[in-house]
């Protein structure tokens, strides 16, 4: 998820496989999201675009989104006023297991756009961004099989998981050891908590995008403290 070398050469493969087809605007622009990085670029010249999602549970197969939304990092700066969040009609019964957790009930989301409508204004907004998420893989293969049937296609953008680099740059020992043990959602407020980090609105999209993105920032931080800050530094924890 992390090699850049091994993510240009899957990006060359599908433009290759798709030279001859005509493809939207929003999907055109997906192909080109690596072709400005560089393993030789400072962090801060860089762009990210922090996602969370919440669902209807956790089958990939059988459940669907019923809120995203992501915040923008630029320069190691949360961009209060650049961010994205969309409630999403799922078109299926939303579990009470789930209403419990997220708080998000079918009256919410009646008038809500479809995932289709919705996805494609998230690519819109996230560009050529490399994306970080919390546990990003489960996000990811929402995102993934979306681009799949629209496109053709995986999302074509570099993929951070804060989880993963928060583990091998910032924690101490014991939670590194905490943060093995669970997968879950405990995680990102064990992380918070050791921060200060308060999280509003804790299981909603934009509640936990925030937080993420505050993590992410102490991770920025952490790297351009202890080097010169390039990619190749970030991708190399």
């Amino acid at each position: 998820m992390l090699n850049l070398a091994i993510a240009r050469f899957r990006n060359r493969c599908i433009r290759k496989r798709l030279q001859n087809k005509e493809l939207p605007p929003l999907a055109y622009a997906n192909l080109q999201a690596l072709d400005h990085l560089s393993l030789k670029q400072r962090i801060k010249n860089l762009r990210f675009g922090v996602l969370d999602r919440e669902t209807t549970g956790l089958s990939l197969t059988c459940d669907h989104v019923v809120s995203m939304a992501a915040y923008r990092v630029v320069e190691g700066r949360i961009r209060l006023g650049d961010t994205f969040n969309s409630l999403v009609n799922p078109n299926q019964t939303i579990p009470s297991s789930a209403v419990k957790i997220h708080g998000i009930v079918p009256s919410m989301v009646a008038r809500a756009p479809l995932f289709g409508e919705v996805f494609d204004q998230f690519l819109s907004y996230l560009g050529t961004d490399i994306l970080v998420g919390y546990h990003v893989k489960f996000d990811l293969n929402f995102l993934n099989i979306c681009m799949q049937q629209r496109f053709g296609f995986p999302l074509q953008n570099l993929v951070i998981d804060a989880m993963l680099m928060c583990r091998n740059i910032l924690l101490p020992r014991h939670l590194r050891s905490y943060a093995l043990k669970y997968k879950g959602d405990q995680d990102l407020d064990a992380v918070a908590k050791h921060f200060g980090i308060q999280i509003h609105d804790r299981h909603t999209a934009q509640g936990d995008a925030l937080a993420t993105a505050m993590i992410f920032q102490r991770i920025l931080a952490e790297l351009e403290k202890t080097g010169p800050g390039r990619l190749r530094d970030l991708l190399s924890k």
